[in-house]
Order: C-alpha cells, then structure tokens, then sequence
C-alpha cells in the first residue's frame, strides 16, 4: 500500500507539472516574430492606457459593456464535441466572475474586499452572425487533426483543419479543441494592430464546469484568466519576469506565480516590501487552481474598459445579441431542462425579451416572449 501511495503521488505530481496553466507570454512572443507590427504597437499599450486612464476614464460612469461570443468548437473525438449545456456553463462562470456575483467571492480576504471589483462587463452567445442571420453563438466543425498547438494555431484557420473566426472587430471569438503540449489555453492581448489570428483558446477539458472538464481546473477558470489577457490584464509578476510589474496600482507586487491553493497570507513581504498580507493568489490572473479563484481588482477593471474602449471599441453598445426570430425548431421529442436569458441566467419568472430553451438532447431553441 505505501508503495502504491508514493506511485500514486509521483503521477500527481507529474500530471500538474506536465499542464501548463497560460502560454499566453509564450504565444506573444511568437506573435511578435509572426508580426513585427504588432510587436511595435504593443510596445505602445501600457503608455497609451495610462493616458486613456488620466485623461478619458470615468469613475462615475456606470455602464455595462456586453460583449458577444462565439464558440468555435473543433473536434475530432466524440468527447471533444462538447455539449450546448458545457459551453452555457461556461458563459455562466465569465458573467458571474467578471460581475463579482461568484458564489466564492465571499473567500476573497478582508484586506482586500473594498478593492474587489464588478467590472461591469457582461457576455453573451452571439444570437447574429457576420451575415445577418440568427445564430446560436456556436459552430461546431468535425477535423482530421487529433490535436492543436500554438505554435501552428492551426485551429484558427479553416484551411488547416480548424474554423475561420469570426469578424474579430465585433465578436469574441473562443477555440475550443484538442490542444496538444499540456497547454489549457492562449489568448491574443490587444493592440492598435489589426491582428488576424486574435481570439481565445481554451482546451476542451477546461471549458466551462461540467461534461469534459478536469480538475482542478474544471470550475471555468481558465477562460476567466485567458479573456483576462484578451482585455490586456497581466500576470501578477508581470511579462518580464519575477517581481515585474503588471501594471496595475492595486495588486501587490508578486514574485512569481503561484500554483494549487496556498494559505493566506502566503509570501508575505516578498520582492524587498513590506507587505505582509503577501500575495494575492485567489487573482484570477495568477495560476491558482480553479476553486482558489475569486477576484478582479478595480485597478484591473479600469485597465480592462480601457483596453475596451482603446483598442477593441465595436464592443462599445453593439447589438448582436439580439434577434427578432420568434423561435428556431431543433428537435421535437425532447424534455425541457431549463430556460435561461441571452446572458446565461437561470429564469423562472419572465419579461419581455429572448430566452433559451435548453433541452435534454442537447438542442436549444429560441424564444421572443411579448408581454403587454
């Protein structure tokens, strides 16, 4: 038996190390070589968002920003088509995450709740495509590729045995597949640079919290932490290296990342400060498991509507999560789950407006509910 044990831990211990949590500094710099342009104009993010910041934002204003998503699911095995119910739950984690109605923001420690943020960004499946017509924010594609890697991004294109993304200007586009190396997922930080291959990948074992997911990281975390980095967050650490800058005034300078779930406080007074509530790891940009995530800062959410507002502005009041259709037939011998609004909220009680209808066949339909 003890034997069996030590066995057992050393394969543990080899499955977290052989996972790796964000290759988004790896995949920045693959971009820089890819596109020198965009190299040049990211080098220009952090003094144009202190400007916006000094100059444009305001506190006072209370708006919240939706932003449309469409799920590109590319699949080779059964397994890998994950359900409609696995991506809505995904959508579920981004909104209650970026609204700070998380069940487990009540773990965020004291000394730092008062700069626990709502970022008062919202998102949705799409419900209009490029073209116009009625949509369900999802496409799904079968491939002959039994994995992805990001080194080729393959999965972006259609030609390479992925999916052409979507008007990039407008959409979020997320890549949910097979990806290859150990990695969960990669994001494209933003710029003035017109990036083609911008958008979001996400392993297809660590998309949302139920069907494939894996723990620990299997509560939708990791896009949480990717789309971080797509509204131009950084690690706590910073992209240079240890005890970097991430450039946000109300995150403590950090060392290095930080993995399973450490107590609080942890590493406190690290870097030469006198900080000794250490670091703040249950970030949702640190490397943390899933479950040890709680919070964004204020400081991270005013360079978020920054990034929004400088470099990814059709995000800004756009319509495409709307639709007039009444409502789309998918299959007619299926038993109701459950109903949920275009943000991905239970509903029990009904105004006028659109609402899912979620089946026990994995199909959905679409419904316009008119009250006087």
């Amino acid at each position: 038996m003890k034997n069996y044990l030590i066995i057992l831990s050393l394969l543990l211990s080899f499955n977290c190390i052989s996972q790796e949590r964000c290759s988004t500094d790896k995949y920045v710099k693959i971009l820089d070589k890819k596109y020198p342009q965009y190299k040049e104009n990211r080098n220009k993010v952090n003094k144009q968002t202190n400007y916006w910041i000094e100059n444009k934002y305001n506190s006072n204003e209370k708006t919240i920003i939706t932003i449309p998503v469409v799920v590109h699911v590319v699949w080779n095995t059964i397994q890998e088509n994950i359900s409609n119910q696995q991506i809505f739950s995904q959508i579920d984690v981004l909104n209650a995450d970026f609204r700070r109605t998380n069940i487990d923001a009540i773990m965020t420690p004291s000394v730092w709740t008062s700069i626990a943020a709502d970022t008062e960004i919202e998102f949705c499946l799409a419900t209009i495509d490029p073209n116009g017509a009625f949509t369900s924010g999802i496409t799904r594609t079968q491939t002959s590729q039994t994995s992805f890697s990001m080194q080729s991004d393959a999965v972006k294109s259609t030609s390479t045995g992925g999916i052409d993304p979507w008007d990039q200007d407008d959409y979020l586009n997320i890549w949910v597949c097979n990806l290859s190396a150990g990695i969960l997922g990669y994001a494209t930080p933003p710029s003035s640079f017109n990036n083609p291959d911008d958008g979001v990948v996400i392993g297809y074992n660590y998309f949302g919290t139920l069907g494939t997911v894996q723990a620990p990281y299997h509560k939708g975390r990791t896009s949480t932490h990717e789309i971080g980095h797509w509204l131009n967050l950084d690690h706590l650490w910073g992209s240079g290296g240890n005890c970097g800058d991430d450039n946000v005034n109300d995150t403590p300078t950090q060392e290095e990342f930080n993995l399973d779930c450490p107590a609080f406080p942890h590493n406190a007074n690290s870097c030469g400060t006198s900080n000794s509530n250490g670091d703040m790891f249950m970030n949702y940009m640190d490397y943390t498991n899933d479950f040890c995530m709680n919070l964004f800062t204020l400081g991270q959410k005013v360079r978020i509507i920054a990034a929004i507002n400088q470099y990814r502005p059709n995000l800004l009041g756009n319509n495409l999560c709307n639709n007039t259709a009444i409502e789309e037939n998918l299959s007619q011998n299926k038993k109701l789950v459950k109903i949920i609004d275009i943000l991905g909220r239970d509903r029990h009680t009904f105004s006028s407006a659109i609402y899912l209808y979620i089946y026990d066949n994995n199909t959905v339909e679409k419904k316009m509910i008119i009250k006087d």
